[in-house]
């Protein structure tokens, strides 16, 4: 049963909406900027035209000051001409025309001597006569004083601070400052700049409402090509995006369907789009053949895998037993290493015991040839006793001799002899029984010496024997020793074929864990093969006239019957057999491996 998995499909953006967003979006951008840009250069332009028609403004006002300052000059001209340099009435006269003298609504005109005394100030009529030249600006700049030092100079404008009239705040005024050197007079008349600000202020507001109504016109006229560019691309968007929707409703019929590889797009059209749809045939027809390819190739691995699975198991089996009987060997070559550590300690006391036996033989052999030497100088002393005894026997004799030449010669004194007669008697009683007692000594000397010499052979045989009992023991500790470096040979040698047992049960208790899981990865890699030729198998490939190629797999027969053996011949056996099939499928591995692990 084929099961079809639709996963969920979550709807993102269309292919028309990016298109449109990468045409409409720099469109709008570039039309955005152009729009700013021409708003902020007809503002500039704008702030420019009004900063030029305040600074003509300016120049206006004061042109015209300078015109009314020109004419109080001109006005008083005649009187200044015609009148002498202490005429007082004439100074008044002038002055009242010049109070008189009105221009711009409230401006005046006013009038200071060059020692800056006040001569016209029409709206501080108080302030007339007085000196002003210590009046100060904000600034610290002495106002009057450098008026007059403008007017001297040819006259000119000179910009200050004033209080404006008819309120508190102090505003830039600008005043043109002229000289009557006949009286020492300088005149001049001021604007504010507070009276410039009033008169742009509806120059500006016509301006701003110009140059809104302009920005407004320029903001519907982008908006407006924005729109007609917008419906014009949408519609050669859409146009040009149909047939891709209909390539992908294709596709998604493949997908959603039965995996029907069959289909084909219909190519309308010799542009990208076209082209697009015959690559996608052509994409399809690739996978179809391929698809074709794998369901062969999938079956093959079914059955490989299969077999892998089955040797796999057996090489499992196999792998155990051989785990379980290098555990017992291990055992018994741990308890073997104990016997021969137990007869290595026990070589080593005997080979103790062994070398103090031979201390103690050569210890006997050197009191034995003390011994020796000691019945040599006994022997010696009994010869000597016996010469002492021959000499003593001698003295008897002769001693025996003289007492019988005395009683010989007391019985020849008669009577007066008897008393040397009776010593000579006992004399010769005592000679007979030293002669009597040197011969006892003699004997029991030469009995002495007998065995002394006895005895002396004897010393002298137990000597000989105690020098062949040390040669023995000496012998039998190097044979001793022998064993024992033997058995710590053998020790060591066990201890490491031990060592090499253990490393070998490790290593087949780990082959046996890899072989489970080489099991497990077979098991798995079959059902995925499985999975994979379900899932094949739910595309319609259409009829697949190409017979599928399948490599041929060993028979167990014929695995078991070149199962290599543990003999000298093995390697070349294995290597003919590599030799003479170089190219193996996984299966004939898999089962070369199997009788490996079953000859071991």
């Amino acid at each position: 049963m084929t099961t079809t998995h639709t996963s969920p499909h979550r709807r993102g953006i269309s292919l028309q909406a990016k298109v449109l967003a990468l045409v409409l979006l720099p469109l709008f951008i570039m039309t955005v900027v152009l729009v700013a840009r021409e708003s902020m250069d007809r503002i500039d332009t704008n702030r420019e035209s009004l900063a030029q028609q305040r600074e003509t403004l300016i120049d206006n006002r004061k042109q015209s000051v300078r015109d009314v300052v020109q004419q109080a000059k001109t006005a008083i001209a005649p009187i200044v001409d015609n009148a002498d340099a202490d005429d007082d009435e004439a100074r008044e006269r002038a002055a009242e025309i010049l109070r008189s003298m009105r221009f711009e609504g409230d401006n005046y005109i006013f009038a200071f001597e060059y020692d800056a005394t006040n001569i016209v100030l029409p709206h501080q009529p108080e302030q007339e006569g007085t000196n002003l030249g210590d009046l100060q600006s904000p600034d610290g700049d002495y106002i009057i004083r450098e008026l007059v030092e403008v007017s001297r100079d040819g006259g000119g404008f000179y910009e200050y601070p004033w209080e404006y009239p008819g309120t508190d705040d102090t505003e830039t005024k600008y005043s043109y400052a002229d000289s009557i050197e006949a009286w020492d007079w300088m005149i001049g008349a001021g604007v504010y700049v507070r009276d410039i600000n009033e008169a742009m202020a509806d120059v500006e507001a016509e301006a701003a409402a110009d140059l809104r109504n302009s920005i407004v016109s320029a903001g519907l006229t982008g908006a407006v090509i924005f729109l007609i560019v917008a419906v014009i691309a949408w519609f050669l968007v859409r146009r040009t995006l149909g047939p891709i929707r209909q390539t992908a409703a294709a596709m998604q019929d493949i997908a959603e369907g039965k995996g029907d590889l069959t289909k084909r797009l219909e190519v309308d059209t010799k542009d990208e789009v076209g082209e697009l749809a015959t690559q996608f045939n052509a994409f399809v027809s690739r996978m179809q053949e391929t698809l074709r390819e794998v369901r062969s190739s999938v079956e093959q691995v079914n059955h490989a895998a299969g077999e892998i699975a089955q040797g796999t198991d057996e090489l499992s089996t196999r792998t155990e037993q051989a785990a379980a009987n290098l555990q017992e060997t291990s055992s018994s070559m741990e308890e073997i290493t104990s016997t021969v550590n137990h007869s290595a300690e026990s070589a080593d006391q005997a080979n103790q015991l062994v070398s103090e036996t031979a201390d103690v033989a050569r210890q006997g052999e050197s009191a034995m040839g003390q011994v020796e030497k000691t019945m040599t100088d006994i022997n010696d002393s009994a010869e000597q006793i016996s010469n002492i005894i021959s000499m003593i026997d001698s003295i008897a004799f002769q001693t025996n001799i003289l007492a019988l030449n005395a009683s010989v010669e007391a019985a020849r004194a008669g009577e007066h002899g008897k008393g040397f007669a009776v010593v000579a008697q006992e004399v010769r009683t005592l000679a007979s029984r030293s002669s009597e007692a040197a011969s006892q000594i003699r004997e029991l000397i030469d009995t002495s010496v007998s065995h002394t010499q006895s005895g002396a052979e004897i010393v002298r045989q137990a000597g000989q024997t105690m020098q062949d009992i040390v040669q023995s023991v000496s012998r039998v500790t190097d044979v001793i020793g022998e064993i024992s470096a033997g058995a710590k040979e053998q020790s060591s040698g066990i201890g490491q074929i031990n060592t090499a047992v253990a490393e070998m049960d490790s290593m087949t208790q780990q082959n046996a864990a890899m072989v489970q899981q080489s099991a497990s990865a077979s098991a798995e890699m079959r059902r995925h093969a499985e999975h994979l030729n379900a899932l094949v198998s739910s595309f319609v490939l259409g009829d697949d006239n190409a017979t599928p190629r399948r490599q041929s797999l060993p028979a167990s027969g014929n695995t078991a019957s070149s199962r290599p053996t543990l003999s000298g011949n093995s390697t070349s056996a294995a290597a003919s057999t590599s030799t003479s099939t170089p190219q193996r499928s996984p299966a004939t591995r898999q089962g070369s491996e199997v009788e490996e692990w079953e000859a071991f």
